[in-house]
C-alpha cells in the first residue's frame, strides 16, 4: 500500500512512519516546511505542500490530487482540520484515517466537546464568551482560554479586568470561561477504527511547557479512562486518533478538552500497532514505561530543577525514558530546530506557537 502521513515535523508522525514501514508499506510524508524531521527517515518520499492556513485553495488542490494516488492518508497534527475541509467526496474521506468532519470540529471546540461525552466522566462548567463584556469576574475559580487554543497558549488563570483588556475576543474568535477544577492532570490517547478501540494508553504528563504541553510521558493504569474511551468509541462509531485531557480529584474524572488527532501518547504504544490492508491491529505489548522528546527537558527545566535541588530527579527521569527522537540524526534535529526558531523570529511569536504556525486551525 501507499501510505501518506502528514506533518512529519511532529514526533508523532515519525511513530506512524515506523508503523507503516514495519507493516511493509511505502510511505510518503507531506508538510509545508523545508526541514521537517520525519522527511529524513529512511525510504520515505517527501512532498512539500502550501500552507493550509495561509494558502488553503492551493493546499486543497494539492491534497485533492494527492489523495488519488495514495491508499491511506493519516493526518497527525493541526492540519487534520484542513485535510477534512479539503475533501469533497465520500470516496476520498474513506481513504483518510480520521472522524467525520462535524464530529472532528465539535470535539476540537472547547465549548462543544462536552456534548460528546458519556457518564463515565464529568465536565467543568463552561461558558462561551464572544465579547469581553460577557466575562464574569465575580467567580474567582474560573479560567479563560480561546476555543481553539493549543499548547496551553493564551490561558488566563487569574480572571481579572486588567488581565483581559487586550485580548481579541469576538464571534469569529471566541473564548470559553471554564470552572477551575483542582486535581491531578492526566491524559489518554487512543487509536480507534469503526467504533472499536485498537490500542489505548493513559499517561501522566511531566515537564510541562506553559503548564500544558508535555515533553515527558509516563504510562499509568486507569480503569475509568479505559471505560470512558471504550464507550465513547462505540457511541460515535469513531474512526481515527483521539486524546483527552483530564483532571481527577475526589469528585471524579473531569474532561477539560480533546485533541481528535495524534498526540504524544502514540510514543507509548506505537510498537504494538500494525497496518494490514488498511486495517489497524495491535499486538499485546506492554506500553513503554516512559518517553521523552530528545534532551529538551534539560534545556527547558534543567536550571529550575537545579535551583530547587531536584536535578537528580530530572537526570533519573531522563535516563529511564525512551527518546522518541532516537532514530533521527542530530543534524536533522538541529536543522528542524533552527527552522522553527526562524519562523518564531520572523513572525515575532513564541517558539511553541511557531511549531504549528502555518498549519494551526482557529475555526
Amino acid at each position: 500500500m501507499n501510505i501518506t502521513i502528514t506533518s512529519p515535523r511532529a514526533p508523532a508522525a515519525i511513530e506512524w512512519i515506523g508503523v507503516a514501514q514495519r507493516s511493509g508499506h511505502h510511505v510518503t510524508v507531506i508538510d509545508t516546511l523545508k526541514y521537517p524531521m520525519g522527511a529524513d527517515c529512511k525510504n520515505v518520499t517527501y512532498v512539500r505542500v502550501p500552507s493550509p492556513r495561509f494558502a488553503f485553495e492551493q493546499y486543497k488542490t494539492v491534497i485533492s490530487e494527492h489523495i488519488k494516488t495514495c491508499d491511506l492518508l493519516i493526518p497527525t497534527f493541526e492540519d487534520i482540520f484542513y485535510v477534512s475541509s479539503a475533501l469533497v467526496s465520500d470516496s476520498d474521506r474513506q481513504k483518510v484515517f480520521m472522524p467525520q468532519h462535524d464530529l472532528l470540529l465539535g470535539l476540537h471546540n472547547k465549548s462543544t466537546v462536552h456534548t460528546f461525552l458519556n457518564t463515565s466522566v464529568r465536565s467543568p462548567q463552561t461558558k462561551m464568551v464572544t465579547h469581553r463584556d460577557e466575562i464574569v469576574f465575580s467567580n474567582k475559580r474560573t479560567i479563560l482560554k480561546p476555543v481553539f487554543s493549543r499548547f496551553g497558549a493564551h490561558i488566563i488563570l487569574d480572571v481579572q479586568p486588567e488581565a483581559v483588556q487586550n485580548i481579541m475576543c469576538s464571534p469569529d474568535y471566541p473564548w470559553v470561561q471554564q470552572e477551575f477544577i483542582p486535581g491531578t492532570y492526566i491524559c489518554n490517547y487512543a487509536v480507534i477504527q469503526n467504533g472499536v478501540v485498537i490500542s489505548h494508553v493513559v499517561y501522566r504528563p511531566k515537564y510541562l511547557v506553559n503548564n500544558a504541553a508535555s515533553t515527558y510521558f509516563e504510562t499509568i493504569v486507569h480503569q475509568g479512562c479505559s471505560d470512558f474511551i471504550r464507550t465513547f468509541a462505540q457511541d460515535h462509531a469513531f474512526t481515527g486518533q483521539i486524546a483527552f485531557d483530564f483532571i481527577e480529584n475526589e469528585s471524579g474524572l473531569f474532561v477539560l478538552e480533546c485533541n481528535p488527532r495524534a498526540t504524544s501518547g502514540i510514543h507509548l504504544i506505537a510498537e504494538s500497532l500494525a497496518l494490514v490492508d488498511g486495517t489497524l491491529s495491535a499486538k499485546a505489548i506492554v506500553p513503554r514505561e516512559s518517553c521523552r522528546v530528545g534532551s529538551s527537558m534539560f534545556f527547558m527545566f534543567g536550571f529550575s530543577y537545579l535551583v530547587q535541588g531536584r536535578y537528580g530527579e530530572l537526570v533519573h527521569d531522563y535516563k529511564k525514558a525512551h527518546d522518541v527522537l532516537s532514530g533521527i540524526a542530530k543534524k536533522t534535529q538541529l536543522w528542524a530546530f533552527l527552522e522553527m526558531w526562524y519562523i518564531a523570529f520572523k513572525n515575532h511569536i513564541p517558539f511553541a506557537t511557531a511549531t504549528a504556525f502555518d498549519i494551526e486551525y482557529n475555526g
